[in-house]
């Protein structure tokens, strides 16, 4: 992960300072804009971006408490973010999955340098998983309550939480998880509807993706399809090869982790395998129109836990994993600075 850290600044670097990249790079801007309307205590502007409040809280904790710039503090985040997500997957599911993982989609390095907020939202989602494994019910909840206010998808883990507590009758532990994301939830919702006057303000911004009905759940590949189809007519050959590589991976990695042998090693960790499963259901019935344009974004919460299921065929030859490393390093460069500007050559 360092030396793909190195090579990415090293590429970027080379066209342009690290700190020059637009303020609209992914949705960075306007996380620094929920930031900044925290630390001013209203919204200027009257609009408020739609994303959850997790993460420009945190910026805004760390610009405050090391004063720093704002921008300094998402990419500090980010990185350090990124490097616990490191350690989590290897403790969670050994060396070769977490080396396989760092590498497999170039866009992490991209998330974990220039900003986004999947670092830290997936820190907080396999800190969860860890302490499920030794039975820390209460951390494991507060840990995916606070994943929760990051991206809301981490709900499900919750979600998967209650459906083994209640299964073994535990009503202790089920209480006390239910209580610390009840408390959570109050926690966030309290300061949004006091700085902007709604608790919902987040609900509002999405429901604009969520097509006519304004609904998030639709019918299983009832917004995938269309989606392809528009992105078939406007997108260019390189981001349809990419995009459906990625839909074909989710729906293989599901498929694995249902065949009898693999599920079997899966239960074994009931939280990611009932995860994974809650989460694959949700992408496929995922009302969000442009759906297509963020498969790779999509899937990293549960390429891990794929990983895990398919280790008995990924690599383990050092010099295929180095080699995937540099790759993949490069390529996170191109997406930021342009292909030619790295590889000397534009893609067709």
């Amino acid at each position: 992960l360092a030396v793909m850290f190195a090579l990415h600044l090293a590429a970027v670097c080379r066209v342009r300072s690290f700190w020059q990249l637009p303020d609209d790079w992914f949705d960075r801007r306007d996380y620094l804009e929920i930031a900044t309307i925290i630390r001013q205590g209203h919204a200027a502007s009257g609009v408020v971006p739609k994303f959850f409040w997790g993460f420009p809280w945190a910026i805004a904790a760390a610009s405050k408490l090391f004063s720093l710039p704002p921008i300094a503090a998402v990419a500090g985040i980010c990185a350090l973010s990124s490097i616990v997500v490191a350690l989590l997957v290897c403790r969670l599911y050994g060396g070769a999955v977490a080396a396989v993982f760092i590498f497999i989609n170039y866009q992490w390095i991209v998330l974990s340098l220039e900003g986004g907020s999947e670092p830290l939202f997936m820190a907080l989602l396999f800190g969860s998983f860890l302490a499920v494994r030794s039975a820390r019910w209460s951390l494991a909840s507060l840990l995916a309550s606070l994943a929760t206010t990051v991206r809301p998808v981490g709900i499900l883990a919750l979600l998967s939480f209650a459906i083994i507590l209640v299964s073994r009758k535990d009503r202790r532990n089920l209480a006390a998880a239910t209580s610390i994301a009840l408390a959570v939830g109050l926690l966030y919702v309290v300061p949004l509807w006091i700085i902007v006057g709604s608790p919902f303000v987040n609900l509002a911004g999405y429901r604009i993706h969520w097509g006519a009905t304004g609904f998030p759940l639709t019918i299983p590949f009832g917004a995938i399809l269309p989606s392809y189809w528009r992105a078939f007519r406007d997108m260019r050959w390189t981001f349809l090869v990419f995009s459906v590589g990625w839909l074909i991976l989710g729906l293989a990695g599901t498929a694995t982790t249902l065949a009898p042998r693999i599920r079997a090693r899966l239960l074994a960790h009931p939280a990611e395998a009932f995860f994974v499963w809650i989460y694959a259901l949700f992408l496929c019935t995922y009302n969000d129109r442009d759906i297509s344009l963020a498969w790779d974004r999509y899937l990293l919460p549960v390429v891990p836990i794929f990983l895990f299921a398919a280790r008995d065929w990924i690599p383990r030859d050092r010099r295929v994993i180095w080699g995937g490393a540099i790759l993949s390093a490069l390529l996170s460069a191109a997406v930021v600075v342009g292909f030619r500007n790295v590889f000397g050559f534009v893609l067709p």
